[in-house]
């Protein structure tokens, strides 16, 4: 991941076509504990390059005092073209995007933390 983000982060998701693509969610790796998404400011980053370059991903999550984890079974991925995304927060939220990351929508709120999601 870009330096400035760190290299900590607990779910990684693979392209289901493309072994150059993966998607992770990325958690505040200093002192703050527990691990939360970094300056509040959640957001997916995207590497369709084997690694070699990122793109943050935060279309429709908050811009601030989003202060989330996202455990490490609690995102996943359909097979679907484009590919859906979807991830669980410990402040019992799902949001998923249909588009690979590009735009995230918010599909359940008010659950108790959330340790794992799946497609089925």
């Amino acid at each position: 991941m870009p330096k400035e983000v760190g290299d900590i982060g607990f779910p990684i998701i693979l392209h289901p076509r493309d072994a150059d693509c993966a998607w992770v969610f990325p958690m505040d790796g200093t002192e703050v504990w527990p691990r939360t998404s970094p300056g509040g400011r959640p957001a997916d980053y995207v590497t369709r390059t084997g690694g070699s370059s990122w793109q943050r991903q935060d279309g429709g999550l908050p811009k601030q005092h989003a202060w989330w984890t996202v455990k490490r079974q609690a995102m996943c991925a359909d097979s679907h073209d484009p590919v859906g995304l979807y991830f669980g927060t410990t402040s019992g939220e799902i949001w998923m995007s249909s588009d690979e990351g590009e735009a995230w929508s918010r599909i359940a709120e008010h659950l108790p933390h959330v340790y794992s999601v799946t497609i089925a």
